[in-house]
């Protein structure tokens, strides 16, 4: 990879990371950016993990350290989501390249587009429409597994 285009995805990266600690969603800044440099999908996806979760690390220690995690709670939800990402890491590592070319595009404009047009993002608390327990058993692993 040339000089100009590392110095690139760098500036990129701080963009993003910017973005993404005051609103998060750096990935759909930072994903096309590895793939239009040439990466394949799987190494894009696997280089744009490995920046996120330094982020997410380091968030995740700041509010240990203010006392707002709870473990009692939080290692199901940890375990949920490592599972699922687990699932989604080995299956992209699987399916052919051509096929992650098309789909990636797809799910990053999806998840864009929600972020957009979604009206409930605004933080305010609302009333569950699940229980805990099915959000632990459906959805923590699914988005794990889009994450892995």
């Amino acid at each position: 990879m040339a000089g100009e285009m590392i110095l690139i995805l760098v500036a990129v990266a701080m963009v993003a990371g910017f973005i993404d600690a005051i609103a998060g969603g750096g990935g759909l800044i930072t994903l096309p950016a590895l793939l239009l440099s040439g990466l394949s999908p799987v190494q894009a996806l696997a280089t744009n993990k490995l920046q996120s979760s330094a982020g997410s690390f380091s968030a995740t220690f700041a509010f240990f350290r203010k006392g707002l995690i709870s473990w009692k709670h939080s290692k199901w939800v940890f375990f949920m989501s490592l599972s699922g990402g687990v699932i989604g890491a080995l299956l992209a590592t699987r399916l052919p390249a051509t096929f992650l070319q098309i789909v990636v595009p797809i799910l990053l404009l999806s998840v864009a587009t929600y972020f957009v047009f979604s009206p409930n993002l605004d933080g305010r608390e609302k009333r569950a429409k699940i229980s805990r327990t099915l959000f632990l058993l459906t959805f923590v692993p699914l988005i794990g597994f889009y994450d892995g």
